[in-house]
């Protein structure tokens, strides 16, 4: 499964939404993911602010890029139109809620909520739910912790290095690796990419990673906290063929005893 990660590039426009939709499809991913934020139940209005937030808070941006119940649903909606997975990362157990309302079954739990207890409880409430799990900046106390609290045997556990754009000495492939060895009964693993370019992920495809998920914007040049470490998409339409290329590699063995080859 290769994930077009949206996060808040689409700015609070429900159109700019449906064509990003549109354009992971072109891109031939599997599933697109968008953030639901909720600025009063995630953040304080004197929370310090991110440098590319320049003429507002960030409760105040989070708080303009709000999609209301309607406007999730015409998200929804084209997503089955275009055929295309819908996931959405929850902060907060309001969210969570609002989510399941709506039908939604991809979860993912972003590496910041990893140790939110409080909502890693709520999700033993919804016995459907495919959860995808993300693991940046937590130690194996955490995960272990986490693992212990959720119910669901339909996890993906994922790699992360919550580093934007993660450097080349921080990706921890071999984390895949270690994960397969200590959760033998995790359904899938995977890898959150914050890396410039393909060859981490193709990396972490080699060790195990079933699920990948990289970021997807029109423009670098775009506003917000997302779009600058992107891919545009002439990019990450070479990302989705070189993982595609690499999978057919990994899947098919030769017998060197076959003198043709």
């Amino acid at each position: 499964m290769i994930i077009a990660e949206i996060g808040s590039v689409h700015d609070g426009s429900v159109g700019s939404a449906l064509k990003l939709i549109d354009l992971a499809t072109e891109c031939k991913a599997d599933c697109i993911k968008f953030q639901y934020h909720i600025s009063s139940e995630e953040t304080l209005k004197n929370a310090p602010n991110p440098y590319y937030f320049k003429d507002e808070s960030r409760y105040d941006y989070f708080n303009r890029i709000e999609f209301k119940e309607n406007q999730w649903k015409q998200i929804i909606r084209r997503c089955k139109k275009k055929k295309i997975e819908f996931m959405c990362s929850v902060f907060s157990e309001k969210s969570l809620a609002n989510l399941i309302k709506l039908g939604v079954t991809n979860i993912k739990i972003p590496s910041g909520e990893l140790t939110n207890i409080f909502l890693l409880k709520k999700l033993n409430k919804y016995k459907k739910l495919n959860l995808f799990i993300s693991t940046g900046m937590s130690s194996w106390h955490d995960i272990d912790r986490a693992l212990g609290l959720i119910k669901s045997k339909k996890i993906t556990l994922m790699q992360c290095t919550s580093i934007y754009p993660c450097p080349s000495d921080s990706v921890g492939v071999n984390v895949i690796s270690e994960m397969k060895i200590k959760y033998p009964k995790i359904y899938r693993f995977g890898f959150s990419d914050h890396t410039q370019g393909n060859e981490a992920s193709i990396l972490a495809m080699s060790v195990g990673a079933t699920v990948f998920e990289k970021h997807l914007t029109y423009s670098k040049k775009m506003y917000g906290s997302d779009a600058k470490f992107a891919m545009e998409p002439h990019e990450f339409k070479n990302y989705v063929e070189g993982l595609k290329k690499t999978q057919k590699i990994l899947k098919s063995p030769v017998n060197k005893n076959n003198t043709r080859l």
